[in-house]
């Protein structure tokens, strides 16, 4: 079965969140879930620098006009505009919404927040 482009960008970015969301559950010791499951209860960052970044992807998610959304760490923020991302995602209406450092309760915090209203 072949999908239309719009409705694989779709796919694929609600696969690569919920292989990187199975991967956060899956990898957290156990020691940070018997203190009360710190890596689910969704908290900002007070850093300048990711205050600022979270700023601009809210605006970006304001413009609209996104098919493909990537969250993530600074894994994902790297990707951002490099020759890779420009010849499969640049195309596809694709957002780059990673903060470098950022960990799964960072993340929560930031859909909550308006990534992706």
């Amino acid at each position: 079965m072949r999908f239309p482009s719009h409705r694989l960008s779709k796919v694929i970015a609600v696969l690569i969140f919920c292989a990187s969301w199975t991967c956060c559950l899956i990898g957290g010791s156990s020691a940070v879930w018997a203190e009360g499951r710190d890596t689910v209860t969704p908290v900002p960052r007070s850093a300048d620098w990711w205050v600022k970044r979270h700023e601009s992807i809210n605006r970006r998610a304001q413009q609209g006009d996104i098919d493909l959304v990537f969250l993530g760490d600074s894994i994902t923020q790297g990707w951002n505009n490099n020759a890779v991302w420009q010849k499969f995602y640049g195309h596809r209406k694709a957002a780059n919404m990673g903060i470098g450092g950022d960990r799964t309760q960072h993340v929560l915090w930031r859909l909550d927040h308006g990534n992706v209203d």
